[in-house]
């Protein structure tokens, strides 16, 4: 069976935040699209999918529009950082950054081919590796990004739509 995107904002089986046709569009003006542009139907699907799935788990300003919607957005009192005049999104909306996000991070696993880029990069900081008397030298962990991290261009997109809770302290004078 096909696997069917569902892109209703607020949908409570919704599996994308974009459809397949808004994430063509966005490949357009995208370099190196031939990758994505070669790909079945289905696994664009199915990467739209899974970019999803590793976007919904991360923690965004404001909060769900709703308790039955499928993922983490539409959300209300989340701030536009593009809209000066409006402050906030609409309760219905979701942003161009997260839509945008998703196509870059589906044509990622669209590039992975059959490696799993929700698991974790076995090559992950390795600064040199010699085959000869097999030597690997790491780079320290706190250097090497993982997970969404990996990928600068989707991170720009939706670093001003995360929650920054627990990152500042609140000074009370008296």
């Amino acid at each position: 069976m096909a696997l069917t995107i569902v892109a209703t904002a607020g949908s409570a089986s919704a599996n994308s935040f974009i459809t397949l046709a808004e994430c063509e569009t966005y490949m357009e003006g995208r370099g190196n699209k031939a990758l994505w542009t070669a790909a079945a139907d289905s696994d664009k699907n199915i990467a739209l999918v899974e970019a999803t799935r590793e976007l919904d788990l991360l923690t965004y300003t404001g909060y769900r529009t709703d308790d039955t919607q499928a993922l983490s957005w539409p959300r209300q009192w989340a701030v536009d950082p593009d809209n000066p005049t409006d402050q906030y999104f609409d309760t219905d909306e979701i942003p161009t950054r997260l839509k945008n996000a998703q196509a870059e991070l589906a044509f990622q696993f669209i590039k992975a081919g059959t490696t799993d880029l929700a698991a974790l990069d076995s090559k992950a900081g390795v600064k040199r590796k010699k085959v000869d008397v097999l030597e690997t030298e790491w780079f320290s962990a706190a250097t090497t990004p993982t997970g969404i991290a990996r990928y600068p261009r989707v991170m720009n997109y939706i670093r001003r739509l995360l929650a920054t809770s627990g990152l500042t302290t609140e000074v009370i004078r008296g």
